[in-house]
């Protein structure tokens, strides 16, 4: 008889954890304004006017020769027209002009533009993009 009742027990036991409630999935929390209002703010912008705004942060923090430099988008979806940031690649121009060996193309600095116009600069060391 003893046997008997631990195996009932036992699987009155398993029975109740087999048929308790099962925990509530997590509920999304409310889209909050502000939130809201971040995601109108944040706009899309081409390529074309990512460099334009690059290029015009660049004069404006007085960069010296720029026209010995030449940007290069640097994706990884060359078919994406139009995204929140874009990076660049800021790569020498080696010519008679700005001399240097013509077979190499050193790239100098990498930028990071926002749509908002924000640029930051990579450091190298650091491994991350940095306020420029």
């Amino acid at each position: 008889m003893p046997f008997t009742k631990r195996a009932s027990l036992f699987i009155f036991a398993a029975l109740l954890l087999g048929c308790s409630r099962s925990p509530q999935p997590p509920q999304e929390a409310p889209a909050s304004k502000t939130t809201a209002s971040k995601q109108a703010a944040s706009k899309e912008i081409t390529e074309s006017q990512a460099l334009d705004l690059l290029l015009a942060g660049l004069k404006r923090r007085k960069v010296a020769d720029l026209d010995c430099l030449e940007f290069m988008a640097e994706t990884d979806d060359p078919a994406v027209s139009k995204a929140e940031q874009w990076e660049f690649a800021a790569h020498e121009i080696h010519d008679k002009r700005c001399g240097g060996d013509p077979g190499v193309s050193p790239v100098r600095d990498r930028y990071q533009i926002s749509s908002a116009g924000k640029v930051k600069v990579y450091d190298a060391a650091e491994g991350e993009f940095k306020k420029f």
